[in-house]
C-alpha cells in the first residue's frame, strides 16, 4: 500500500525509527555560557557571551574588536587603574572572572577616550 504523499521519497520498506547512541548522549555536554560587561573608552557596555574556557587575550581581542579599537593598544582591568595580564591563553575562569563581571576596556589609542 502506498505511504501519505509527504513521504513520496519513503517506500514502505525503508521506515526506521531514529536510533541514539548512548555514547554520543555522554560525550555531549552543554556548552555553558557566562556574560561578561565591558565598559568601552567612549562609555557604551558591551555584554558579551562567552565559554569559561576561552583564553583571555582571544577575550581582550573580541572585546577590542567590538569596540571598534586595535586590540593591540587595549588592555582589560577591574578598577579602571591595575590592567589584568595573565599568561597567554589563560581561560578566564581561572582569572578569578565569573559571569556577571564588569570590566574596563582600557586603550591607549588616541581620541579613544581611554588610559
Amino acid at each position: 500500500r502506498d505511504l501519505p504523499r509527504a513521504l513520496p521519497h519513503v517506500t514502505h520498506g525503508e521506515l526506521r525509527a531514529p536510533t541514539l547512541s548512548t555514547t554520543s548522549l555522554r560525550t555531549q555536554a552543554p556548552v555553558i555560557l557566562m556574560i561578561l560587561r565591558v565598559r568601552t573608552p567612549s562609555g557604551g557596555t558591551l555584554k558579551l557571551r562567552v565559554e569559561p574556557s576561552l583564553g583571555f587575550d582571544a577575550f581582550l581581542t573580541q572585546a577590542a574588536a567590538e569596540a571598534g579599537l586595535p586590540s593591540a593598544a587595549c588592555s582589560l582591568s577591574l578598577n579602571r587603574k591595575e590592567s589584568l595580564s595573565p599568561a597567554p591563553g589563560t581561560p578566564l575562569s581561572q582569572v578569578g572572572l565569573a559571569g556577571g563581571d564588569l570590566l574596563y576596556l582600557l586603550s591607549s589609542e588616541p581620541g579613544s577616550g581611554g588610559a
